[in-house]
C-alpha cells in the first residue's frame, strides 16, 4: 500500500468508522495489562522522561531481532538488524513471509533486493518509514494531543519494560499502548486501541538482542557482488506543496508536515512495484504528516478516468484509506488513524 509497504512488508492496511478514544477509558486500559507492576505516584520516572528516552533510542540504539505484526486477522514477521556507529546507521530487513525480499539501508541510501528475480531497486529513504515504527519524532508536543500515563512495569521479549498508555485527547487519533525497554527506552511492543479497548493492530519484537555485534562489512551490495542482476533506480526528489501548486488548510490538531517528495516509479516492473498509486503511471507527490506517534500520507497524482474509477473508503485494522477526486487530481490518503482524520486531510488539500 502507499509507502507503508516498507514498514508494512508483512502488515495489512485499510478503513472503518471513525472511532473516538474516550478519556474515561484509562482505567480499563490499565487493567488490561496483566502482570504490570504498579508505578508509585511519587516515582522518579515521568511521561516526559520516557518520551525523550524513546525518541533517543529510535535514533541511537543498535539491536537485532524478529518483529511480528498483526492487523485485521492477518499477521507477518520481519527479521530486523539495526546498527548505529557514530553518525552512521546501518539496517537490514527481510520479511519472513511471502516472496523473498531483502532491504538494506545505510543512512538515507536504500537497496531492495528480490533474489528470485535477480533485481535490485535503489532509492533514497525519503518518506519511507521503518520497522518497528520509528519514534524519533517524539517530543513534548505529543502531550498536547495525547494524555500519557505510566501503567507499570512488565517483561516483554525477555526484557524489563515500562508500559505507557497514550490516550487521544480528540477524535483524530487512536490510543496507543507502548512497551519501552527499561534502560534504553527502545520500543518493544505497540498496540493501537479503539475507544472500547479493542486492539486494532499490534507490532512487537518476539525476540530481540540489544547488544548485537558491530556492523562490520555492512556496506550496501554493489555491482560486483550482484553480477548479472538487473539494477533499477526509483526517482525520488524533495519538493514542497506550494511548489506543486497545493495549499493545506485546517489539518487535524497536532499533525505537522514531516516531508514532501515527488516519486517516479518508471522502470519498476509491475511484479516488483509496491502497491502505490500510479506505480506505473505519472509521477506521484507524497506528503507525510505526523503527530509524533502516528503518520498520515497523502499521495497526489493527475486524475486518470481509466485507472481511477470511483472514490472509496477502505478499512483494515487501524488503517484508513480514502481515495478521492479533487478537480483534475486524484488524492489517496492513508494512515493508522480514525476515518474522520483521513476525511479531514482530504478536505484540507486545495488548489489556490
Amino acid at each position: 500500500m502507499p509507502n507503508k509497504s516498507l514498514p508494512h512488508g508483512a502488515r495489512a492496511c485499510g478503513v472503518a468508522l471513525a472511532l473516538s478514544v474516550t478519556m474515561a477509558h484509562a482505567a480499563s486500559n490499565e487493567a488490561s495489562v496483566p502482570g504490570a507492576a504498579h508505578v508509585p505516584a511519587a516515582g522518579a520516572s515521568t511521561p516526559a522522561h520516557w518520551l525523550r528516552l524513546m525518541g533517543q533510542a529510535a535514533q541511537k540504539s543498535s539491536y537485532e531481532g524478529t518483529v511480528m505484526m498483526s492487523t485485521a486477522g492477518r499477521s507477518g514477521s520481519v527479521q530486523v538488524s539495526h546498527r548505529v556507529q557514530g553518525h552512521e546507521q546501518f539496517e537490514r530487513m527481510e520479511p519472513l513471509d511471502g516472496p523473498v525480499r531483502q532491504i538494506y539501508r545505510h543512512n538515507d541510501d536504500i537497496q531492495i533486493l528480490w533474489p528470485q528475480k535477480k533485481t535490485v531497486l535503489v532509492q533514497q529513504r525519503g518518506a519511507l518509514l521503518g520497522v518497528p515504527r520509528p519514534w524519533a519524532q517524539l517530543d513534548d508536543r505529543v502531550a498536547d494531543v495525547y494524555q500519557i500515563d505510566l501503567v507499570g512495569q512488565q517483561r516483554w521479549a525477555g526484557h524489563s519494560s515500562m508500559v505507557l498508555l497514550l490516550r487521544a485527547r480528540d477524535q483524530f487519533r487512536y490510543a496507543q499502548r507502548v512497551w519501552a525497554e527499561q534502560r534504553s527506552g527502545l520500543v518493544l511492543r505497540t498496540e493501537t486501541l479503539a475507544s472500547n479497548g479493542q486492539v486494532l493492530e499490534w507490532t512487537a519484537f518476539t525476540q530481540v538482542n540489544l547488544e548485537p555485534p558491530a556492523a562490520r562489512g555492512w556496506a550496501l551490495p554493489d555491482a560486483k557482488s550482484l553480477v548479472g542482476w538487473r539494477w533499477l533506480r526509483s526517482d525520488l526528489k524533495k519538493t514542497t506543496l506550494p511548489q506543486e501548486g497545493w495549499q493545506v488548510n485546517d489539518l487535524p490538531p497536532g499533525f505537522r508536515l514531516l516531508t514532501c517528495v515527488r516519486r517516479g516509479a518508471s522502470g519498476v516492473p509491475p511484479s516488483l512495484a509496491a502497491s502505490e498509486p500510479a506505480a506505473q503511471g505519472p509521477d506521484v507527490v507524497q506528503a507525510v504528516f505526523g503527530d509524533g506517534v502516528t503518520h498520515v500520507s497523502v499521495f497526489i497524482e493527475p486524475f486518470d478516468g481509466k485507472r481511477h474509477e470511483r472514490e472509496l473508503m477502505l478499512a483494515q485494522g487501524a488503517t484508513q484509506t480514502l481515495k478521492r477526486r479533487v478537480g483534475d487530481w486524484w488524492l489517496t490518503v492513508v494512515g493508522d488513524v480514525p476515518a474522520a482524520t483521513v476525511v479531514r486531510f482530504a478536505s484540507a488539500f486545495q488548489r489556490p
